[in-house]
């Protein structure tokens, strides 16, 4: 692999016999790359002009109901934006979505995300099976009930947090061959990790897998559920404007879940940055299960319905992240198969397609992942 000259190895670990639970990561090892810059990777906490930060960061995220073009004008009806895009698009298609525009929320931060960076990791398989030419997670492990289930981060900018833990799920029942099922929560991320950023306000992807690993993470079901230790604290916003706040970081679990805090956290055992390489990253979904990813969110992607998403239309709005499932090819184009947090109603039933070996958005750049610790 061409890329592996620009970086230097800093760590080689062997994974065989370390599963009590199953056999699934019996061939893995994984290597570790840092850039040999001498770049700081360490983690630390970048947040200290929160007070300074968030009004800009805010402002920048309620959007009245009307749709900038980007063209120096604006679109005050919902149903004529989603006309402007089909009339530009070619490979996907908008639609007018049941919510208001500003319902749907995103939740990473671009200019903190670039001074939190994982190593770039490399798991490799000691028996390999070829790549097909179109995959999708949940045919493969179907047994993993949790990667049909469409998360929804409501009035909370957290998709930093919630399609991490999502994946974090999907992975703990990938790794145990579904004989361990956990439902990560992203209650105990947006509340007690003040590293991975600002709660509601977004945050740092990377930054949530190496909490998993040094402090591990609680289980929670859906707002409303009552699951888990922690459940989601955050329903859709209620008016125009309307923004969470994270709720105080309480080291107990609800009423009625018979495990303490302490106890019911779950770990990861390593956490990294998958190359920026489409192949890469196939092989990393193929073989260890679904990845996040992390791309620039313009207006028109919050119209999506079907087909594989290109950015047509419209001004961005800031960065937000997802969980990559898989991915094909559909009318001579490359695609990502994916999952949003942005609940059932939205897209193709929660799930859509981006454009697959481009870096479209830079997609492919941010891709992060981690293997899970089973005690």
């Amino acid at each position: 692999m061409a890329f592996i000259g620009l970086f230097a190895i800093i760590g080689l670990f062997c994974l065989q016999g370390s599963l009590a639970v199953s056999s699934a990561e019996n061939n893995l090892g994984l290597k570790l790359f840092v850039k040999t810059s001498g770049e700081n990777v360490q983690p630390q906490n970048y947040y200290q002009n929160y007070s300074q930060y968030r009004p800009r960061y805010a402002d920048a995220n309620t959007a009245p109901e009307y749709f900038r073009t980007g063209y120096g004008n604006v679109i005050t009806s919902q149903a004529a934006f989603v006309d402007a895009i089909n009339n530009r698009t070619t490979t996907w298609k908008a639609s007018v979505n049941p919510k208001r525009n500003d319902q749907y929320r995103a939740g990473v931060l671009s200019e903190e995300s670039m001074k939190f960076q994982l190593p770039q990791g490399i798991v490799l398989k000691k028996f390999e099976e070829p790549m097909p030419m179109s995959f999708d997670a949940r045919q493969k492990w179907s047994y993993c009930p949790s990667m049909n289930v469409v998360r929804n981060q409501g009035c909370c900018d957290s998709s930093y947090a919630v399609a991490a833990v999502s994946t974090m799920t999907d992975r703990w029942c990938v790794h145990s061959e579904g004989k361990a099922q956990f439902y990560f929560g992203a209650y105990d991320v947006v509340s007690c990790c003040h590293r991975c950023g600002f709660g509601c306000d977004g945050g740092v992807p990377s930054a949530v897998w190496h909490y998993w690993v040094e402090n591990g993470i609680t289980s929670g079901g859906a707002f409303g559920s009552h699951e888990g230790c922690q459940s989601y604290p955050f329903d859709v916003c209620k008016k125009a404007g309307d923004a969470s706040d994270a709720p105080r970081c309480l080291r107990l679990c609800q009423p009625g879940y018979n495990v303490t805090y302490a106890e019911d956290k779950h770990y990861g055992r390593v956490a990294y940055t998958v190359p920026r390489d489409e192949e890469r990253i196939m092989y990393e979904v193929f073989n260890f299960g679904p990845a996040q990813a992390t791309f620039t969110l313009h207006t028109d992607f919050v119209q999506y319905k079907s087909g594989v998403y290109r950015h047509t239309f419209g001004v961005r709005v800031g960065m937000h992240s997802v969980k990559v499932m898989g991915w094909g090819e559909e009318n001579n184009v490359k695609f990502w198969l994916c999952a949003n947090s942005w609940g059932a109603q939205w897209g193709d039933g929660g799930f859509f397609k981006i454009v697959r070996g481009e870096d479209h958005l830079g997609f492919e750049s941010n891709v992060v992942a981690g293997l899970p610790l089973f005690r």
